[in-house]
């Protein structure tokens, strides 16, 4: 049986240096194996180190189950014996002890010799049963006496008390190069290599005690060879003499020159890798540990040793190895999880290896890691940029389509599933009041607040801009819609609380489409189209709100799709005419000016309200050339009613953001005032609030051009977007128009004239005029000239009228 070696390492190391120290352990077990005495080595613990197979039959062990282990456990039977009392004495006063003893267990007597090193201790011990036995039986028959003598298996010399060989046995000649009658006369110093025999050394063997020494002897050809002596003092016949027997340890020394320089080099080996290494028993006690794997952890080689793998691994490629279950005797390229020391986990790329005995149990586990950790965290980010928008970590498109599919594969066919569109409804005004910035943090608070209401088994996913996806089961098909109701009116109560935007709460709302599966859709796709279609319908019909789904949605869809295929044509066709609304000094009560508005008369539709093709008008872009024509076509008819009353008429033309926005629209406005000879001043634009604040320092440029050519400018419908003093001041701005419904709230602690009126003098007080809109009462037109209300307009004071209207009012 051979002695245990160092596990052997797995694949970081270089092949050759590992065939190297493959060779260098097989020589140290072999010579181990063959020197002639058993051994074994502890270390300053009292735990096994290594044992050769003499030393495991002569105590009646198993080899494999001493190496780690206390000496106590291997063999209790040493507890209170003289051998014990030896050992420990040896390891304390670092001298080396010799001494017989008997092995109680089988009576076997045997001679040791301890020796202190700097690991610990190792003994080396013969059985000497025999021998004791040919000593009894030499005090009986000195003839028996020569006879064991001469054959002993180590050279024995008797000599004097001067120090002269007066016996020698023939290993002692062989030994030495001799011939009997050569050695016996010799003074022993002539077979010494300059060994001093002092009087300490005599006077305590005449005491009675044996020394173990360690000498150099010399042969007869003058070579040298270490050597182990036993000298022990004896009388016979009242002379004195002293026995040495001589032990060559030339092998023996070689041996353990091997052995120290294997071990040296295996921990060297082990000291610089740079990756971790770990060493265990069969039962996951780690037995020990290298530097790199301390600075991997995080933890000392004191804590490490001793531990449980458990307690250092967190994931372990061998999880059952305590329960003796293994699936493998080694692993290349597993992946494990480092516990480190401050509380946080590793993730290494480990390559072990499990060394089993010939009886087929694990004997220990070697282990060998890099960290991984900087390499998974990249893979995990990389694939949370793949599946999920990076402003407000929630689901993206792919991650969405992932998961709704696996909702519908998993759906049972009595359960319904919901999907939700959901379109923030005052997105678009906050984005160009505040900023792009304050923007993207009202994001981050709606995805907040969407995942606190839904449920962790619902899917919430942004599709981009501030169009939102909710997917959530619920429940039967008859409960479902009921339940997916109550689902919406809960996201929209929590978007419906105020955010703060710029030290400003705003309320921005959201417009849901609901679409259930397998109700009104049996596929991903067609769920993603219904349910955008009914959102777009819950727009529609006036925002923060939600439909379901229905058939007659897609016809709407449809019949919209073709009303703007019609809306391109039609402006080339003709088919667009100005109404105007007339609007009234509230002092003289004369019209002053109306507001240009536009008709489109469809050949097949009749006449088609506003609100049904401006809107496909500013997503198209169409809305640029429609414009430009109002404006052109309402300078134009002005013009002729200057000319045709002979008075003062001023006309207001709506202007939409994305006409401001374009680079050439101060120079369209000069160019339709020179063609059609009306004065700038007759001219008023009117301006949305959100247009104007779009890009402030663009549009401040722009404004100043149009003041420059003349023009009046004026804020339509004021106080409905985000109302600010700043823009007013910093704009040229010349007329406020204050929406109606200013004009007709009353919320009980302010009265609408008191409102008005607070308004009207703060304009006043920044040279603007106030035209308010929408007065339909006779009682409001009477508190808006109370309140100094500069112009008014409404069907109280005249509906929007074709042109041939308008010139009969005027004429009347």
């Amino acid at each position: 049986m051979n002695a245990p070696a160092p596990p052997s390492l797995s694949l970081v190391l270089d092949p050759q240096l590992l065939e190297e120290l493959k060779r260098s352990r097989e020589r140290m077990s072999a010579m181990l194996e063959n020197i002639g005495d058993a051994f074994f080595a502890v270390d300053h613990d009292w735990r096994v180190i290594y044992a050769n197979g003499k030393a495991a039959n002569f105590v009646g062990v198993d080899l494999g189950n001493t190496f780690g282990k206390s000496l106590l456990d291997v063999a209790p039977q040493l507890e209170g014996t003289l051998a014990l009392e030896h050992y420990r004495m040896a390891m304390g006063s670092g001298q080396p002890s010799v001494f017989e003893a008997c092995w109680t267990p089988t009576g076997a007597w045997y001679e040791a010799r301890a020796y202190p090193t700097a690991d610990g201790l190792s003994v080396y011990f013969h059985d000497i049963t025999e021998k004791r036995k040919a000593e009894q039986a030499l005090r009986k028959s000195e003839q028996r006496f020569r006879n064991l003598f001469q054959e002993a298996g180590d050279s024995i010399l008797i000599v004097d008390r001067e120090l002269r060989i007066v016996a020698a046995n023939g290993r002692a000649c062989a030994n030495f190069g001799y011939r009997q009658d050569e050695l016996v006369g010799m003074s022993a110093h002539a077979v010494d290599s300059n060994f001093h025999y002092g009087s300490q050394l005599l006077e305590t063997l005449r005491q009675g005690r044996t020394h173990l020494l360690r000498i150099v002897k010399r042969r007869k050809d003058g070579s040298t060879f270490p050597a182990e002596v036993h000298v022990s003092r004896f009388e016979d016949n009242g002379q004195e003499f002293f026995q040495a027997i001589v032990r060559d340890l030339t092998e023996r020394e070689h041996a353990e020159r091997q052995l120290r320089e294997s071990e040296r080099r295996f921990r060297e080996v082990i000291e610089m890798t740079p990756a971790g290494y770990v060493l265990a028993s069969a039962d996951g006690l780690i037995l020990d540990v290298n530097p790199a794997l301390c600075t991997l952890s995080g933890h000392a080689r004191d804590a490490l040793v001793g531990s449980r793998l458990a307690r250092l691994f967190a994931v372990f490629p061998w999880d059952r190895l305590e329960a003796g279950q293994l699936c493998c005797t080694s692993v290349q390229g597993a992946e494990a999880v480092v516990r480190h020391a401050e509380g946080h986990l590793l993730h290494v790329l480990f390559n072990g290896a499990v060394c089993v005995g010939a009886d087929g149990k694990v004997e220990s586990i070697t282990g060998l890691m890099t960290d991984i950790t900087g390499r998974k965290q990249a893979e995990s980010r990389l694939q949370e940029l793949a599946t999920h928008d990076t402003l407000t970590g929630l689901p993206n498109r792919a991650l969405l389509h992932e998961r709704l599919q696996r909702m519908l594969d998993d759906c049972a066919p009595d359960r319904v599933v919901a999907v939700m569109f959901l379109d923030l409804d005052r997105f678009k005004e906050v984005n160009d009041s505040f900023g792009h910035e304050h923007g993207d943090l009202l994001l981050c608070e709606v995805a907040a607040r969407l995942r606190k209401v839904l449920r962790p088994s619902d899917v919430v996913a942004r599709l981009g801009g501030d169009e939102f996806v909710v997917a959530a089961e619920c429940g039967g098909s008859a409960g479902g819609p009921g339940a997916a109701a109550a689902i919406a009116a809960k996201l929209l109560e929590v978007l419906t609380l105020p955010v703060t935007v710029g030290a400003q709460d705003v309320v921005v709302g959201a417009s849901i489409g609901i679409s259930m599966y397998p109700i009104d859709a049996a596929t991903r796709e067609l769920l993603f189209q219904t349910a955008d279609t009914a959102m777009y319908r819950a727009k529609a019909e006036g925002r923060n709100r939600y439909r379901f789904f229905e058939a007659e949605m897609t016809v709407a869809a449809r019949a919209r799709m073709a009303l703007e295929l019609s809306l391109r044509p039609a402006l080339a066709r003709e088919e667009f005419e100005l109404h105007y609304q007339p609007r009234v000094d509230l002092r003289s009560m004369a019209v002053v000016g109306m507001e240009a508005l536009i008709r489109w008369r469809h050949p097949q539709q009749g006449m088609v309200p506003p609100q049904q093709f401006i809107g496909i008008a500013e997503e198209t872009g169409l809305i640029v050339p429609i414009g430009r024509w109002v404006l052109r076509e309402a300078c134009r008819q002005t013009r002729r009613l200057i000319d045709e009353f002979g008075r003062p008429i001023r006309v207001s033309v709506n202007v939409s953001a994305r006409q401001l926005a374009q680079p050439a629209f101060a120079a369209e406005v000069r160019e339709a005032l020179a063609d059609t000879g009306l004065a700038p001043s007759a001219l008023e634009l009117e301006l949305t609030e959100s247009a104007l604040i779009e890009d402030l320092e663009r549009t401040a440029a722009m404004l100043g051009e149009l003041q420059a050519l003349g023009v009046k400018l004026a804020v339509d419908d004021f106080g409905t977007g985000y109302s600010g003093l700043a823009y007013l001041r910093r704009l040229p701005i010349d007329v406020l128009k204050l929406d109606r419904s200013f004009v007709l709230q009353d919320d009980g602690r302010i009265s609408a004239f008191d409102f008005v009126k607070a308004f009207v003098d703060m304009a006043h007080a920044l040279q603007l005029s106030v035209v308010a809109e929408g007065v339909e009462t006779v009682e409001v037109l009477d508190f808006l000239r109370a309140a100094s209300c500069d112009e008014a307009q409404g069907y109280l004071l005249g509906r929007p009228l074709p042109l041939a209207g308008l010139r009969s009012l005027l004429g009347g």
